[in-house]
């Protein structure tokens, strides 16, 4: 016969059990409140215009769907408005979310047995899982998916429902972009020794090319959003007259001024990476309306008075293709910092690599930025509102690219000399 013998957990091991368990809890319900803090600070001006407007005719709960329908916009869920469906993620209205879930990660990530110091040495990726708190992140992630599906499912009730599938890749996303700036923050801080010895295994087995191209990435993108911001405001101002003018033609009333200013403001992030993506080359298209470098074709517009910023229909100013020194000097920067990153006796090819791991970072971030920034309204001339992320990503990782290798070589050379 055979003896199992049972050995008695100790309350010790209960005790890490129960918190351990009670800190996966505590992260889905983190993850289900930062869903429905965002929806309420969403859903709250739009409350206060229906007060406001004395001819609004929709009732409280409509009122609330409309809340729920903004919030899936920020998610870039697509909206059925009658027969069409309408997709637009205002970017800026997308940050609302985003500091939600950041602010309820950073409890999240702290509030831990392991951060207490019970995990003492991380030798693997077991040990980096338990000091980092994957476990209570993942379930964060699935607290604020379910959440957002069921406020999506929600708004079916009222006059525009969600697609509620086209809401899941946002509500993936959100989250796990507060998830990286969390936990970049903590690295930065560096106030949690556990958590930091996980960070650390994290950054010891990161190849050191891609680390040291990090920098770079982030610099590039700073120096192509200061560009595309410089652009867009020269062009308001420009065509401020056209804008004003719009605005007085509208006669939408105190209210509804407001709140169409407040709707153009949460888009102006995407207004910025569309003047990006027409820096690299690539059109921006608004329906029929194509803007390019040499042409702006003719075509119907939707009454909002920032469209009235777009050029004339017809050919454009000679030299405009000299916007894309804008890349390209992002670029250099990049194979300047590059060359800086490796060691003064280092080959081409080494510094080239942390140059291309730079660019690689730059076109995923800009594919990504695009993708987010695109709007359109199906079936229906506005199919199109944006620029193609495809190639936008295309072109401007070549233009980046381009400006890098030929930076990084000049100064390699350079110092071969010396």
């Amino acid at each position: 016969m055979t003896l199992l013998e049972r050995t008695p957990v100790r309350p010790a091991d209960a005790a890490t059990i129960t918190g351990r368990l009670r800190a996966v809890v505590l992260a889905a319900v983190a993850g289900l409140l930062a869903a429905l803090i965002s929806w309420v600070v969403v859903t709250v001006p739009v409350f206060v215009a229906w007060l406001a407007d004395d001819r609004s005719s929709v009732s409280i709960w409509q009122t609330a769907g409309i809340g729920v329908d903004l919030w899936a916009l920020a998610h870039r869920a697509s909206i059925e408005v009658g027969e069409h469906q309408v997709v637009l993620a205002p970017l800026l209205l997308t940050l609302v979310p985003i500091l939600a879930c950041w602010y309820a990660v950073g409890q999240v990530v702290v509030d831990r047995p392991d951060v207490r110091g019970e995990l003492d040495e991380v030798t693997g990726w077991r040990f980096a899982w338990a000091a980092l708190g994957v476990t209570e992140l993942v379930s964060f992630l699935v607290g604020y998916v379910a959440s957002g599906l069921l406020l999506c499912s929600l708004a079916g009730l009222g006059q525009a429902p969600v697609i509620v599938s086209s809401a899941l890749p946002g509500l993936l996303l959100v989250p796990l972009i507060a998830i990286g700036l969390s936990l970049w923050r903590e690295h930065r801080r560096q106030e949690h020794p556990t958590l930091d010895r996980g960070l650390r295994w994290v950054e010891l087995h990161t190849p050191v090319l891609v680390r040291r191209g990090l920098r770079p990435a982030v610099q590039a993108l700073c120096i192509l959003i200061v560009g595309a911001l410089l652009l867009v405001v020269a062009l308001l101002v420009i065509r401020m007259g056209r804008v004003l003018t719009l605005y007085e033609a509208l006669d939408a009333g105190t209210v509804g001024t407001s709140v169409l200013t407040l709707g153009q403001v949460a888009a102006l992030p995407n207004i910025l990476v569309w003047a990006m993506g027409w820096s690299s080359g690539v059109e921006v298209a608004v329906g029929t309306v194509q803007v390019g470098w040499t042409e702006s074709s003719a075509g119907d517009l939707p009454l909002l008075p920032v469209l009235a910023a777009l050029p004339e229909p017809g050919a454009l100013p000679p030299g405009l293709w000299l916007s894309a020194l804008l890349p390209v000097l992002a670029g250099a920067w990049v194979g300047f910092q590059s060359s800086r990153a490796a060691p003064r006796l280092a080959s081409w090819w080494a510094k080239a690599q942390i140059a291309l791991s730079a660019c690689v970072g730059v076109t995923v971030v800009v594919l990504l930025l695009s993708w987010l920034a695109l709007g359109g309204m199906t079936p229906g001339l506005l199919s199109q509102v944006g620029t193609d992320p495809v190639r936008v990503a295309t072109l401007l990782g070549a233009e980046v690219l381009g400006g890098a290798l030929v930076t990084l070589s000049a100064l390699h050379l350079f110092r071969r000399r010396l």
